[in-house]
């Protein structure tokens, strides 16, 4: 990893932990982001337990989310570049991740995973 890349994920990660609250997540972990070799959100769901669904996300719904969490907007704006993919790995009615994933391999060295905890209260 050079230190362009190094910077960049860096900076991802610093935004990463202004995310959660934002989205209306309740958990003292609420927002994470993955560096991982998974070439798809779909292939990522080792890492959430087997009974969870992926559920696509509604672009209008991503958008809501960008738009209303300027964190998340500037993690998508630096990942511009590269294909993104978001949806949903849902527990139950109430508990979901929001997830959106990067294929960023080609110029960070890996793909980027973001998901954040939401609980409907």
């Amino acid at each position: 990893m050079n230190s362009e890349q190094f910077d960049r994920i860096n900076r991802l990660f610093q935004l990463t932990f202004q995310i959660g609250d934002r989205l209306g997540c309740e958990s003292s972990d609420p927002a994470q982001l993955l560096l991982t070799n998974q070439p798809s959100l779909d292939a990522s769901r080792i890492y959430f337990p087997a009974d969870y669904t992926y559920e696509a996300l509604d672009a209008a719904v991503w958008n809501d989310y960008t738009t209303e969490v300027s964190p998340l907007a500037e993690i998508a704006d630096i990942l511009h570049a590269y294909p993104l993919t978001y949806g949903i790995y849902r527990q139950d009615a109430v508990s979901w991740w929001v997830c959106a994933f990067w294929f960023s391999e080609g110029g960070l060295g890996m793909n980027v995973l973001l998901r954040a905890h939401r609980v409907e209260t």
